[in-house]
């Protein structure tokens, strides 16, 4: 989902002096679009050369393609097949769950707490302004609502750690910055946990594991989280009480387009479908996304100062267990993963999302288009997932329609 620049030209060579366009649109004689289109004539033959020669698409995956580390804690699921192969977080999620039932048919069980879990992708996730609800990426789970009801969340909530690759050498070696979410609050530190397979399960041992060993991560509060799986949003005011950790939300069946756990787009592309988030601030699934946990890139902080990290990007995604308790009934509470999503972006001919269409919204997006550095290439108003000539000609037709 990018373009690789072949020729780059500044925009203004090809489509006349800033100047000279400016001062058109700023003309106080109102312009109907065909002579605004006009307005753009003799300078097409340029153009339709310069685009023809500046980009070359290609593909890339919208959701995690690399394990990069797997280290589950101690759990009643770490030696079962179904759920200790770190690869099924990897890809769509499932697509059997839905909003009232644990969809197991693909997701990594990460134990006890402190089992964790690092994910890699194609490409950097990017703190994409034109994505819905400011949220940059999705964690997709096993969990549901109780019953149905919204305010009832089955939930074992892993917590969410990001790293960008600043040294470029591909691995997870970077400064790690934390997501809080609703409930963390820094400056705060590691707590870990000794393990002994001695005094275990022996069908709870991480496969692999012998003597001691210890698993560390951030403790989500147990007056919250500590005695039960199951949230209960007390506030009845539809806002969300708990938010910003992995495993928190159901993941909707595939073509749930209204979010009532029925299929109504059976033809529905999971790259598409789960790659558009929930409002992880308001309770229900919003209807149009694939639900899971949507994240956004602003929330990470410096775990030890709670200063923000002001990351524009990210590349990897560490997630673990964040509670540490045993349920007498359901055993321990333990996070699963089933995908890891870029959320895709939605645009607007308001392009630099000012509140107003412009002809600046031209400018900023050319820009954008000839910098190629942008999300799926900087410029893909069409959401085809890479950034081509049709996005210019899409962006103008909406521009001149006014949005």
């Amino acid at each position: 989902m990018g373009r690789q620049t072949l020729t780059r030209v500044p925009w203004w060579t090809v489509l006349g002096p800033p100047r000279m366009l400016q001062n058109a649109w700023r003309s106080p004689k109102r312009l109907h679009h065909g002579t605004r289109l006009a307005l753009l004539h003799p300078f097409t033959p340029p153009l339709l050369f310069a685009l023809a020669v500046a980009s070359h698409a290609h593909a890339q995956s919208p959701f995690a393609t690399r394990v990069l580390e797997y280290s589950p804690a101690p759990g009643q699921f770490v030696q079962n097949p179904q759920f200790n192969d770190p690869v099924r977080a990897l890809g769509p999620p499932g697509i059997a769950g839905g909003l009232a039932a644990a969809d197991n048919t693909k997701c990594v069980t990460l134990g006890g707490y402190g089992g964790t879990i690092t994910l890699g992708f194609d490409h950097s996730i990017l703190a994409n302004p034109h994505n819905p609800h400011g949220m940059d990426f999705i964690v997709y789970g096993n969990g549901f609502y109780v019953g149905g009801d919204p305010t009832r969340r089955h939930a074992e909530c892993g917590i969410i750690e990001v790293s960008r690759d600043d040294n470029h050498n591909g691995l997870a070696d970077d400064v790690w910055y934390l997501i809080p979410g609703s409930h963390l609050s820094p400056p705060i530190a590691r707590t870990s946990v000794t393990w002994n397979a001695a005094t275990l399960n022996p069908t709870w041992v991480p496969p692999g594991r012998s003597g001691t060993w210890y698993s560390s991560g951030y403790l989500l509060p147990v007056a919250t989280f500590g005695a039960s799986p199951i949230l209960v949003n007390s506030l009845g005011t539809g806002a969300e009480q708990v938010w910003g950790y992995a495993d928190l939300a159901p993941t909707l069946l595939l073509g749930d387009t209204g979010a009532d756990n029925t299929v109504a787009d059976p033809n529905a592309d999971p790259a598409l479908f789960y790659t558009i988030p929930d409002d992880p601030l308001t309770i229900g699934v919003s209807p149009g996304s694939g639900g899971g946990s949507a994240i956004a890139i602003r929330w990470a902080v410096d775990p030890s100062t709670g200063l923000p990290a002001h990351l524009d990007r990210i590349d990897f995604v560490r997630i673990s267990t964040g509670i540490n308790a045993v349920h007498p009934i359901l055993g321990e509470i333990s996070t699963e993963i089933g995908a890891v999503a870029d959320v895709r972006p939605v645009s607007s001919p308001d392009w630099n999302a000012d509140g107003a269409i412009t002809t600046q919204d031209i400018f900023d997006f050319l820009a954008d288009w000839f910098a190629g550095t942008g999300e799926n290439g900087g410029a893909d108003y069409n959401t085809s997932g890479v950034t081509t000539v049709q996005d210019i000609f899409d962006f103008l037709s909406a521009w001149f329609a006014g949005g």
